[in-house]
């Protein structure tokens, strides 16, 4: 592992971790983005297995996390526009150039699928392919029915306690880490209303994510009781040009009652066998033909996570 700062144009910075060959193989890179809260360090066992199975891998430390220069949250009160049209309008493009002519994806666990998907819809001729590791839209709508009213009232507690301290206490209450207000007041706006609308960003997301047009995978897992498969459905549903597969592993399959929302990172292989068999069967092998079809097939894929 190889770590990399990258200086941001606000004056922030922030630190790339990189696993496997320093030049990139065939298969491709595959830029990684951590859950809300979670620090990329958390996520080196998967990056290292990832890498193992024949890609190149850089994980991007998040805006206030671990590695991150931005310490001080009520200070620095930033949300989804500085995330993505910051930092991520920052680093990816310099990763898409380590891909060189390799196949270039963006990958995302929980939140971290959603900014994948989000950048993504706004610079569609950088990514080949983007994937969502239990990822979903946070709307307590799409929430199964008899968890929908706790969802509602927790994320109504969410908003009215990052508007009142002017930064969201995660690290005590024991939900998403010490956060900006911001970034706290664009999560809870979709997931109140089932719609992106960035603070200082005036972007139609969910019309973007509708005309997005590339490979995508959102792999759910059994048992997650934080980003259920009805979530990603949800989410799924405005990928209306998108090359959607959708998955759901069953933990039954490995042998385990359920899969933690965080845990499986730390024994992945499940996950990153079904993520290679989709990049290989979705992403690879179009992208090696780009230069003969500018454009993704028009016939979409038989295959139908905070």
């Amino acid at each position: 592992m190889q770590a990399q700062t990258f200086e941001l144009p606000d004056g922030t910075r922030t630190v790339v971790k990189w696993f496997g060959a320093d030049a990139t193989p065939d298969k491709g890179l595959i830029a990684f983005l951590p859950a809300l809260g979670v620090k990329v360090d958390f996520y080196s066992r998967m990056a290292e297995a990832l890498a193992q199975l024949g890609y190149r891998v850089a994980a991007i430390e998040m805006r206030g996390m671990g590695d991150s220069s931005v310490r001080d949250v009520r200070r620095h009160n930033f949300g989804y526009n500085e995330v993505l049209n910051i930092d991520l309008a920052t680093v990816v493009p310099a990763l898409k150039r380590e891909a060189g002519d390799k196949p270039f994806l963006l990958a995302g666990h929980s939140l971290g699928g959603q900014f994948a998907l989000l950048y993504a819809s706004q610079h569609p001729g950088e990514v080949n392919g983007v994937i969502l590791i239990a990822g979903g839209s946070n709307f307590y709508g799409s929430m199964p029915e008899g968890a929908q009213l706790k969802r509602r009232v927790g994320l109504g507690a969410v908003h009215v306690i990052a508007r009142t301290l002017g930064f969201f206490p995660g690290h005590k209450l024991g939900f998403g880490g010490k956060q900006p207000m911001n970034m706290m007041l664009d999560w809870t706006q979709e997931a109140l209303t089932g719609r992106y609308k960035v603070k200082g960003d005036s972007t139609d997301y969910d019309r973007a994510l509708g005309q997005l047009d590339i490979p995508v995978l959102l792999l759910s897992l059994s048992g997650d009781a934080l980003v259920p498969k009805p979530c990603a459905d949800f989410l799924a549903r405005k990928l209306r040009q998108a090359r959607v597969t959708q998955v759901e592993l069953q933990a039954k399959d490995y042998g385990m009652e359920s899969f933690h929302h965080f845990r499986w990172a730390k024994k992945a292989e499940p996950v990153l066998e079904r993520v290679d068999a989709w990049i290989r069967a979705e992403v690879g092998q179009r992208s090696s033909a780009r230069e003969e079809t500018p454009r993704w097939p028009e016939s979409p894929p038989s295959a139908p996570g905070l």
